[in-house]
């Protein structure tokens, strides 16, 4: 009664000091909030029962609701995770290939030697990424004379590509026609070729391959490599020939007997040879800067999963599975996709599987069609505390014959050796490709990929599968009885103090990190302090209902907030050390096993629990009615108070 004469007051002071466009329930739902009514005091209000069976006047509402295997299994996890995050990469992929696919398009030009005589178009993709290999077609044209034996003749046609305040040509392919091609007047030619991104990594990765040795020197500097500012140019040798008209020849057969001397036809004129005018002609792009980054393109595949399962899934069918991971690549952007699946589990102590898909970009160089040759060398590289790097496990070999049809896939199986200086493990997938021209000049490429994954200590889980089966038999019967209860409360008080030494080990990291400044591993730390401690609060909570679905979603709940914590405290561990980037997946791990867990928290319903409050009988008066009596009774005293 003490509730509910508070609630009404402080309703009937708020709805009469606003305005009266409020429906009841809505007044009393906002008397519950402003009197600062909690979850718990609800329901001991209304009901007497933390059961919320349906006697109690407080509907209690769930986002999602746990079973009995969902608390088990996690299979949430698993459906959310791994099904989701391989449907999005999907999604993702194809997005990618949208992006890095490209028409030619024409690039603006200027000209040096031009006498009018012909002119060139430059054509290449409208974006070319990273270290690429790249389509050009230059279409030449020529003016047409009104003298048909004015024809031009091209001894040569160069394509080839400079850096910028360089007088070296790249990658040239030249048409060689000797002496003379065939006479053009008024027709076009189109050349076509594939040129290059200048390039000064090529070589190093190719080392790495070879020798296996792969530094973090050479990584860092792969994926900070920036792309140079160069321009494609065209250069022709030709020459044009030039006749003039000799009247004293009248017909064809005395023109004809003429040395030097050619007859048309269709004027009836007699031509005789003057000269051959030599064309110095060379053509150059100036927008290839719009087409181009000249900076460190990276490709970031954003979509998929990342990080790892938690430590429960080692030993599980789950952690057999492909999971399709979020990865970036560098090098030939334009010219590859590659793909790392990867099984979804990755603990210090155990192994993992790798698969790694490389296609060429379909389409990217038609009209042509290059072959391609490749090596490549997967490796995992074993990183210390220190942050130095060895090689931990590498294969090496050939990915044979590919195209845009045929995917080639390689497999990887890296151990994650366990040893107190070992701070964690990378992987990383290079290859080296060549790409062979018509003119049998080959084209060096390479990639660089990095999946998002992160490998996490072996760390001991309170919230076993065997702790938590038995709590979960308690409610095989669909009711929690007053003896269960008391064993959920043993058993929660055990679980309890291991998560508290979780949290005295993460308060003491904590002290660690912020006595030497590193504020990233400090934020961890007490992350993992909070996620521990409203995983206690869950497990509280399951001692204090009667109530089968309360039960089982605040139990799915400490599990949640247990793996999130753990996951926290990995990240804090890596900061500390200096390894930010496997901290940062590990902490948003924790930010998405936070958030899964709110999901499964139980919620009160305020209008509704409104509504029920009101149907209530007090002395066999409705509530409805008695704050109705309030709300005029207060009405009477504000218009008493303002007249005195």
């Amino acid at each position: 009664m003490v509730v509910s004469t508070v609630v009404g007051v402080v309703v009937g002071g708020a709805c009469m000091a606003g305005t009266m466009g409020f429906g009841t329930g809505a007044c009393v739902a906002m008397g519950m909030a402003a009197a600062g009514l909690t979850y718990s005091a609800l329901e001991l209000a209304f009901g007497g029962s933390r059961g919320g069976d349906s006697d109690s006047g407080a509907t209690i509402t769930y986002e999602r609701q746990a079973n009995g295997t969902t608390v088990k299994n996690d299979d949430d996890e698993l459906n959310k995770v791994i099904d989701d995050a391989n449907q999005q990469t999907y999604e993702g992929i194809a997005e990618l290939t949208a992006k890095l696919r490209s028409d030619l398009v024409r690039y603006d030009t200027k000209e040096d030697g031009a006498t009018g005589d012909l002119w060139i178009e430059i054509y290449a993709p409208s974006k070319i990424y990273g270290f690429s290999a790249f389509p050009v077609q230059a279409k030449l044209y020529t003016k047409e004379s009104n003298i048909p034996f004015n024809v031009i003749h091209l001894r040569s046609v160069e394509i080839y590509l400079q850096k910028e305040n360089s007088s070296v040509p790249l990658w040239k392919r030249v048409w060689d026609y000797g002496t003379g091609s065939e006479g053009l007047n008024g027709q076009s030619v189109v050349y076509s070729t594939i040129l290059k991104v200048p390039d000064d990594w090529v070589y190093q990765v190719q080392n790495a391959i070879q020798t296996g040795q792969v530094t973090r020197d050479l990584i860092e500097q792969i994926f900070s490599a920036n792309t140079s500012t160069w321009e494609i140019f065209v250069k022709v040798d030709a020459y044009r020939e030039v006749w003039q008209n000799d009247p004293q020849y009248t017909d064809q057969s005395s023109c004809t007997a003429q040395p030097n001397h050619k007859w048309d036809s269709n004027t009836s004129t007699c031509y005789v040879f003057v000269r051959n005018d030599d064309i110095k002609y060379t053509a150059y792009t100036t927008s290839a800067w719009r087409h181009v980054s000249m900076a460190h393109d990276i490709a970031d595949l954003a979509d998929g999963f990342y990080a790892s399962l938690p430590v429960k899934f080692l030993n599980t069918e789950a952690s057999t599975k492909w999971a399709l991971y979020q990865e970036k690549y560098a090098g030939a952007l334009s010219n590859f996709i590659i793909l790392t699946f990867a099984t979804p589990v990755h603990v210090i102590g155990s192994t993992a599987d790798y698969k790694f898909y490389i296609v060429p970009n379909p389409g990217y160089f038609e009209p042509l069609n290059p072959s391609f040759n490749d090596d490549f060398r997967f490796v995992a590289v074993r990183e210390y505390k220190d942050l130095s790097w060895t090689v931990a496990d590498s294969i090496f070999g050939n990915l044979g014959t590919m195209s845009p049809d045929t995917p080639t896939q390689k497999l990887l199986t890296a151990h994650y050796t366990e040893d107190l200086s070992t701070l964690t493990y990378k992987v990383y997938g290079l290859a080296y490709f060549t790409i062979t021209r018509d003119d049998n000049i080959t084209i060096p490429l390479w990639l660089v990929v990095n999946p998002k994954v992160s490998v996490i200590p072996n760390t001991r889980t309170v919230l076993a599968d065997n702790q938590i089966d038995q709590l979960v038999q308690f409610t095989d019967d669909g009711k929690l009885e007053a003896s269960e209860i008391n064993q959920t409360k043993a058993i929660a008080a055990s679980l309890i103090n291991g998560l508290q030494e979780k949290i005295t080990a993460a308060e003491d990291l904590k002290k660690k990190a912020d006595a030497e400044g590193n504020e990233k591993a400090s934020l961890y730390a007490e992350k993992a302090i909070q996620a521990y401690q409203d995983a206690i609060e869950a497990l509280n909570k399951i001692t204090q209902t009667d109530a089968v679905q309360e039960y089982l979603n605040w139990l799915n709940v400490a599990k949640k907030l247990e793996q999130a914590g753990d996951f926290y405290m990995s990240a804090a561990e890596k900061a500390l050390y200096g390894e930010y980037e496997q901290a940062e997946l590990d902490a948003q791990k924790g930010d998405e096993l936070s958030q899964l867990a709110d999901e499964y928290k139980p919620h009160i319903d305020i209008l509704t629990t409104a509504k029920s409050m009101l149907s209530k009988k007090i002395l066999g008066i409705p509530l409805w009615a008695l704050l109705a009596i309030v709300f005029v009774l207060v009405g009477a005293f504000v218009v008493w108070r303002k007249l005195l």
